[in-house]
């Protein structure tokens, strides 16, 4: 039986069938992400339901044969080629061995030129590092729609802010990858101040920004092609801690996104087309009290909520449940036990998985294996509901 669930658009549509994939960030250019190796591991298997006819270079412990037959049953079509790397070593030496192949690769983070001649990327280093860089945010974006903020050197943070008006939101100025609320501290305290100059004290700029008062937390997602189209695929909240780190998304039929919103995005990726970006973009805005829109963040590549805006249409017309929420969950046992309570969640129709991490191929025998996926339900609360119940299974 073929795949049921289809995405409104597939990673081969967006950046075209002739690349690879790879969404691992370079292990030398990956201080702003999420520390530990085995994570930035599972973080590249998340699209593979959305690939289509695009070969894609992940992590081996996302790609197991038991974890790519999970997602088919779930009901997606799986890419037909998987290039796979087992360690750190092992992605540097293949990346360069698809070079040697003369293979053109979608890298969604920017890598040195010690790993990656720059013939082998489909978009300059340099453009990426600029479209990803916090301190660019006024360049691309209309400054009515820039939150106030100001560039400091991490070393005057505490001379010149410990009698400003708390709080306020430090972020990391970087070339380098930046995701997941890393690279942001938020400052309610001198004693938050303080933290922030020692985390950013190897940056030579930070940001300083206003503290929103929010009222929607949205990411909007753009694709845009090699050749200049601009499509929006579609808008998720995003919830976050309160230090600001990500926990997921919400879709559903009140996360549309003001057209408001949706035109200053359209702007924001047009301007990076015009430097030279195409592929996927999600915007981070901030719909405050009194509806002033707000852009605080860009990720100039496929976001956490990307794959589950593309397939959202599907899902909630296959299952009949309008209310998505994307979550990356941890199994209480090893990673034979996750995928059993996975099975049965999906048999149960409470939830959707969209990747797995299988620890111990991955060489990481200590660490908890890990999946991504989607809790339906009809209404937020059922969602919830369901969430409490996947925790009971092992999945929390």
């Amino acid at each position: 039986m073929g795949a049921w669930l289809k995405p409104t658009q597939s990673l081969s549509q967006i950046y075209g069938s002739d690349v690879i994939y790879s969404p691992r960030a370079s292990p030398n250019a990956c201080i702003w992400l999420p520390h530990d190796e085995f994570i930035l591991d599972s973080m590249t298997g998340g699209q593979i339901p959305v690939a289509g006819d695009i070969s894609i270079f992940c992590a081996a412990s996302v790609s197991t044969p038991e974890g790519l037959q999970l997602l088919r049953d779930a009901g997606f079509d799986i890419p037909r080629v998987v290039f796979r790397y087992y360690a750190v070593t092992d992605y540097l030496h293949k990346l360069k061995s698809l070079y040697n192949e003369r293979r053109k690769l979608a890298l969604l983070h920017a890598h040195p030129a010690s790993e990656l001649p720059l013939e082998a990327c489909w978009v300059k280093p340099e453009t990426l590092s600029f479209l990803n860089n916090k301190a660019n945010l006024a360049a691309l974006v209309s400054p009515r729609h820039v939150p106030t903020r100001r560039m400091l050197m991490p070393g005057r943070l505490l001379i010149e802010l410990s009698s400003h008006c708390f709080p306020l939101v430090v972020k990391a100025a970087t070339d380098e990858s930046s995701g997941g609320g890393v690279d942001v501290v938020i400052c309610r305290t001198v004693r938050d101040l303080k933290r922030a100059t020692v985390l950013f004290q190897s940056c030579t700029r930070v940001v300083i920004e206003e503290f929103l008062p929010i009222k929607r937390n949205l990411c909007l997602n753009y694709a845009a092609t090699a050749e200049g189209v601009i499509n929006y695929l579609g808008c998720a909240e995003q919830v976050s801690s309160a230090q600001g780190k990500y926990q997921g998304n919400w879709i559903d039929p009140t996360t549309m996104a003001p057209p408001l919103a949706i035109e200053i995005g359209t702007r924001v990726v047009a301007a990076g087309f015009a430097l030279g970006y195409y592929g996927c973009v999600g915007i981070d805005m901030a719909v405050l009290e009194n509806d002033r829109i707000i852009v605080f963040d860009l990720n100039f590549r496929v976001n956490g909520s990307t794959a589950a805006l593309l397939l959202a249409e599907s899902v909630q017309h296959t299952t009949g449940r309008t209310v998505l929420r994307f979550r990356a969950l941890q199994g209480s046992g090893i990673y034979r036990d996750l995928f059993n309570s996975a099975y049965a969640a999906l048999h149960k129709g409470i939830f959707l998985p969209l990747s797995s991490y299988d620890p111990e191929v991955g060489g990481y025998p200590r660490a908890r294996p890990r999946m991504t996926g989607l809790i339906l339900g009809k209404t937020r609360e059922e969602v919830e509901e369901h969430e409490r119940e996947l925790s009971t299974m092992g999945l929390s």
